[in-house]
């Protein structure tokens, strides 16, 4: 009775963490349009880093920050899912929809059974492969989108899920030896200010920081808050109550489909009928590549 109550905790965890960061591709996909992408990604992942560190000295982890095996992989995470990716996904969503953005972060599931195949010997089944051809195929179709042309900057979006996995490695082995709220705040802390330097040196600004941070507060206050913090955190804990095929599936087809709503209703895009199309058929990879009589793990997006 006690696993059967700590697996339902760890799915209301799952479907929270869901609907939060459904709303990531429609606040990425808006505000990346009015601001220098990198900067909003710099100035959302630093937002959390003033919650986190709040939480830290209150619960007295800050001294967790001195181990020094924990901190080279921390650094790990933050290369492989913070500062490649957030360059990545908010320049290729500046030049794309929230749907697509949404919808194209799947991809993370199918890089996620290739990497792990081929760097750490997880079984390859008939239906795996079925599975993750299905998944590209879905990929393609949003892709294409009835256009002749494709959207390369889509194409960096896809690139951006790639080193999710290599990321996931790291989280693992470090969560090992810290707390979630360590690793979030190191990761935040050192991410943002790489991010803010990078854009600093190499992104065009029509306004001063100063003024980008005090007219857009209100979306980077919600990206770094809730988009990064709290729904990182009910990952985490979902992680430790739940098989982490579990949480795959639970939120990899959760968030994409309460995004196509948030879209809608905050930025007024309706799904056209390749769009559902590929969405339907991502989903049908995703659960051919996931659901098995014997849960295998593999990493999410952490």
């Amino acid at each position: 009775m006690k696993l059967k109550n700590q697996e339902t905790i760890g799915e209301l965890f799952v479907f929270g963490e869901a609907t939060i960061y459904s709303l990531f591709p429609i606040v990425v996909s808006y505000t990346t349009k009015l601001m220098p992408p990198i900067l909003f990604a710099a100035l959302g992942t630093l937002a959390a880093v003033v919650p986190l560190l709040l939480w830290a000295i209150f619960s007295k982890k800050l001294k967790e920050l001195r181990n020094k095996k924990a901190l080279k992989y921390i650094l790990g995470v933050t290369l492989f899912i913070v500062i490649i990716p957030s360059i990545l996904i908010f320049m290729g969503s500046s030049k794309s929809t929230g749907i697509n953005t949404g919808m194209l972060l799947q991809s993370e599931i199918p890089f996620t059974f290739i990497i792990c195949a081929l760097f750490f010997n997880e079984k390859i089944t008939t239906k795996k492969i079925i599975g993750l051809i299905t998944a590209i195929l879905g990929t393609i179709l949003i892709v294409y989108n009835g256009k002749p042309e494709i959207n390369t900057w889509e194409l960096l979006i896809i690139a951006a899920t790639f080193f999710y996995p290599f990321g996931n490695i790291f989280a693992k082995k470090a969560l090992k030896e810290v707390s979630t709220i360590t690793i979030l705040l190191a990761r935040f802390t050192i991410g943002g200010s790489v991010l803010l330097a990078i854009s600093l040196l190499f992104e065009n600004y029509s306004q001063s920081l100063s003024s980008y941070a005090i007219n857009f507060y209100p979306y980077i206050l919600l990206s770094g808050i809730f988009i990064y913090c709290i729904s990182k955190i009910l990952l985490y804990e979902a992680l430790k109550k739940m098989e982490i095929s579990k949480v795959i599936l639970l939120s990899t087809s959760s968030y994409p489909a309460i995004s196509l709503l948030f879209a809608f209703l905050f930025l007024h895009e309706i799904p056209t009928i390749y769009q559902w199309s590929g969405f339907f058929v991502i989903l049908i990879g995703i659960l051919l590549m996931t659901v098995r009589k014997k849960s295998t793990e593999v990493s999410p997006q952490v």
